[in-house]
């Protein structure tokens, strides 16, 4: 899934979780293929795994999983299945490092 740099700048200006302060680790951002429309994204349950929680906004979805994503029941395969698409995770750190370097000049050479 690919993103300009504009779009890396809003994903990362637009995380409803950073206004709390929580732990950069265990922030994530699910990138969508495609995004989903307002029937299939009825389908995901806010309640599937506390203390985690996720906000979708477009072809992202937000995460935040206090107790690390690994131990998250809001996998992949879980987003896929219901929003009948394509995701692939990235952690915040990753993110911010993507939107690093979309703002470095090409290099010649």
């Amino acid at each position: 899934m690919t993103r300009t740099a504009a779009e890396l700048a809003a994903i990362a200006k637009n995380n409803p979780f950073l206004r709390d302060g929580p732990d950069p680790k265990a922030l994530h951002v699910v990138f969508l293929a495609d995004p989903p429309d307002r029937s299939r994204a009825a389908l995901l349950d806010p309640d599937r795994s506390p203390p985690d929680r996720f906000v979708l906004r477009g072809s992202e979805i937000y995460l935040l999983c206090p107790n690390g994503v690994g131990k998250s029941r809001l996998t992949a395969q879980y987003f896929d299945s219901k929003l009948e698409t394509t995701s692939t995770f990235r952690n915040w750190n990753t993110v911010l490092k993507m939107l690093e370097l979309a703002h470095l000049p090409a290099r010649s050479g």
